[in-house]
């Protein structure tokens, strides 16, 4: 039996942006290497190394721009040119360095740039190309470049060092990064009923239940009652948690596990590489618990939400208090593994509020990643001068408030019914009219 193209679709787009955010994470992993016997590089200065940090977060930022412009484009077009800006950025990424800070950190800015399709394509192919009845497991395998992407770079990266030199971590991932788009250019296409893989039979099963065809334009936005919605805000506040939470671990966790519990480069790297297997696999099983639960959607996604954040909390609290190197260990793979599941609850929240509109509420989530980026590094600056437990206990303590917070706004204000301002609402709307 062939595979539906749908689920190529899943893959190749999940390939596509797994590489892309693998090749801006590899750096996390690298400076290690990078900074080993080295008593001139520019990272060695604290405020450059910060800037460098940040460099990503201004070109995911000066990203979001030609995004909304180049959205005539097509979603197929728009991922390969943003495909190539990455490509070309990482393989140059290691002369840049060479030559010092400026030109590393414009390379790491158009590293950065093409992350802003990350959000959005998963918004594009969780609302255009998958079925109604496979919504939560698709969303878990899209969502799977959190996972994926610190795997792929710190394995990549944990080997290349040993073996050939980190400098090959950008070259070996550019080159997957290539294939994968040029595989995705292949298959995908805007209009579902235009993919002449799929059969009539997989197309139907893709439009059956949606208020609107798939196919269609993306009709005007309505930003007034969008902005005004609560459950937007609610799902932005709990996608700024759960982002700046999982940063802390996938931004700043190598060098933690590094120089703090006094682990090597290849068991931070191994050590962080399976924790995002694991929650992989947790993913894919509680996307079809999702799907398959017969529970009201939006207190089956209040349920989830709260089951989910509130262990993750925990786990934060006992890298608070716990000081032995293998529990906090043990934590942070645990805490990978459970957190990361969360954003499976965000996607989906948005795609069932918002329908047809799922990309400007994907838009938003990246504007948090943004803000993100920004922020977290002054935060770790200003909390974090030698890299002790009770300097790192402050920045997990504020991470758990904001878990908290997430909770009690996500119980209090989502609904996941379709917004009044949707597509599917107003067909809703016109077929009571019609009624007898």
């Amino acid at each position: 039996m062939a595979v539906p193209v749908r689920y190529l679709v899943y893959g190749l787009s999940t390939s596509c942006i797994t590489l892309l955010y693998a090749l801006r994470l590899a750096f996390h992993s690298t400076i290690i290497c990078q900074l080993e016997n080295s008593t001139d590089s520019f990272l060695l200065d604290d405020d450059l190394k910060q800037y460098t940090f940040q460099s990503v977060g201004f070109g995911l930022a000066v990203g979001l721009v030609p995004l909304h412009f180049l959205n005539f484009l097509g979603t197929r077009n728009v991922t390969t040119i943003y495909g190539i800006v990455g490509i070309i950025s990482a393989l140059f990424y290691p002369t840049s360095y060479q030559l010092g800070f400026i030109p590393s950190f414009i390379t790491r800015l158009f590293q950065g740039a093409p992350l802003g399709i990350l959000l959005w394509l998963i918004a594009k192919v969780a609302t255009e190309w998958t079925p109604k009845t496979e919504t939560a497991i698709a969303i878990a395998i899209l969502t799977s470049v959190y996972q994926l992407a610190p795997f792929v770079a710190q394995i990549s990266a944990a080997e290349m060092c040993q073996y050939f030199g980190w400098e090959y971590t950008y070259y070996f991932l550019a080159a997957l990064c290539t294939i994968s788009h040029i595989a995705f250019y292949y298959v995908y296409t805007d209009r579902v009923t235009d993919n002449k893989l799929a059969t009539e039979e997989e197309k139907a099963f893709i439009s059956e239940g949606k208020g609107k065809a798939s196919s269609q334009t993306s009709p005007d936005v309505p930003y007034s009652q969008l902005l005004l919605d609560p459950t937007v805000w609610a799902t932005w506040f709990a996608n700024l948690a759960f982002f700046s939470s999982l940063l802390v671990f996938l931004q700043w966790g190598p060098l933690y596990m590094n120089k703090v519990l006094g682990f090597s480069v290849r068991t931070t790297g191994y050590s962080g590489g399976l924790a995002h297997v694991f929650c992989l696999f947790a993913k894919v099983i509680f996307g079809k618990v999702m799907d398959w639960s017969s529970m009201e959607m939006t207190k089956r996604l209040k349920t989830a939400w709260t089951v989910i954040e509130i262990p993750s909390l925990a786990l934060l609290l006992a890298l608070i208090f716990v000081r032995d190197v293998y529990i906090q260990m043990a934590c942070i793979v645990i805490f990978i593994t459970l957190h990361g599941v969360a954003i499976v609850i965000i996607v989906k929240t948005q795609t069932y509020r918002s329908a047809e509109h799922n990309h400007v509420l994907a838009n938003g989530n990246t504007l948090c990643v943004v803000l993100c980026l920004f922020i977290q590094p002054l935060v770790v600056k200003f909390l974090v001068h030698s890299d002790t437990f009770d300097e790192w206990s402050h920045v997990f303590g504020v991470h758990a408030i904001l878990i908290l917070l997430s909770v009690v706004f996500f119980i209090c204000k989502v609904d996941a019914t379709p917004a009044k301002w949707t597509g599917i609402q107003k067909v809703s709307n016109d077929i009571k009219v019609e009624e007898p």
